[in-house]
């Protein structure tokens, strides 16, 4: 099992109860490049970075990863662009691949996404992985002049126009929101024939779609007692489908994200009761993640506590999870036959 990082460029993830937390940090103190460097050298897999184009002060959109509801950010909150800090984290890192969780496809035109994440394939020799979703926040879909209630048909089309722009000599496609003819996008990717798209989604519908279309499934654990084997109905959605369609799973990846609590023997936190998810000492962590590998996730992007607020707190643990959990990870294999990595 590999392990990726969950970028800070929206701030800093914290634990309040059962809520998770972004501590909102201005973007000049995120120090992006110096992080992504950090985890390089300490064995992460790949940076993924999230996706938000404007934050309302007030939202009645709960996200999934909030069971009671209550908003992850601040209703002033600092955020970086995931595309432009990719950039310059590709002209510092060498093997660290880059990943979008998940780019929010119906929010730019899906000919602006090619146009950007082609970039940062070239920059960075390679290394894109795009994480697709279809978003949640009606608020912000609405400030963008959106009806949310297209967002998942508008997110199949561009998934299908991403695919062309990177394969076709000359590009066109014809569909409910998105016409075109005969246009070049040029340079295609380092990567060939493409890069991986891989959906980032909760439900049966997003993991049929991801079946149908994706080369892998990206669902959340991020509340506090999720198990790793919840989406265990929607793998088999997915094999349904990949065995209906002729495709191997070998040449599928599941992976996922989680919350990641790293303590010491001695912090009650990880003793007693109900342990949260990923949540402990290193031991109890590395249980988590064979459990994941045994339900056959290949890969867990970790979003790393730190109740301080403090980006040195968040070099610190990447330094600790790099010597005394990546290592012995990478050791656990999928189960199920899935792609073993990206």
């Amino acid at each position: 099992m590999q392990l990726g990082l969950y970028a800070h460029t929206h701030g800093l993830g914290y634990r309040e109860g059962e809520n998770n937390r972004t501590a909102s940090v201005p973007g000049i103190e995120l120090r992006p490049t110096e992080v992504a460097v950090a985890a390089e050298a300490n064995g992460f897999h790949s940076m993924w970075f999230p996706d938000h184009v404007c934050m309302p002060t007030e939202t009645g959109s709960a996200h999934v990863a909030n069971t009671t509801g209550k908003r992850s950010y601040q209703p002033r909150h600092d955020m970086l662009d995931a595309a432009v800090v990719m950039g310059a984290v590709a002209t510092v890192t060498t093997t660290l691949k880059l990943g979008t969780s998940v780019l929010v496809s119906p929010y730019r035109g899906p000919l602006n996404d090619v146009r950007q994440f082609t970039t940062v394939d070239i920059l960075s020799n390679g290394r894109l992985l795009l994480g697709v979703g279809e978003g949640w926040m009606a608020e912000e879909f609405h400030a963008l002049g959106l009806d949310p209630a297209e967002k998942g048909r508008r997110t199949v089309e561009a998934i299908e126009i991403y695919k062309a722009a990177w394969t076709d000599d000359v590009v066109s496609f014809e569909g409910e929101f998105y016409s075109f003819s005969d246009i070049s996008m040029d340079p295609k990717p380092v990567q060939q024939p493409r890069p991986p798209i891989i959906y980032g989604g909760v439900s049966p519908l997003g993991a049929r779609r991801s079946a149908r279309r994706c080369d892998g499934f990206y669902p959340l654990f991020l509340d506090p007692y999720a198990a790793p084997t919840r989406y265990r109905s929607h793998q088999s959605e997915i094999r349904r489908i990949l065995n209906e369609i002729g495709r191997d799973p070998s040449t599928f990846t599941m992976m996922g994200a989680a919350t990641l609590h790293l303590t010491s023997e001695a912090d009650a936190i990880g003793a007693g009761g109900q342990r949260m998810i990923c949540t402990g000492t290193p031991d109890q962590i590395l249980e988590d993640l064979a459990a994941f590998a045994a339900e056959g996730y290949s890969m867990i992007v970790v979003k790393l506590v730190c109740p301080s607020g403090q980006v040195s707190e968040l070099l610190e643990t990447i330094e600790r999870v790099g010597r005394e959990i990546v290592p012995i990870a990478a050791g656990f294999e999928p189960a199920g036959g899935w792609r073993p990595s990206l």
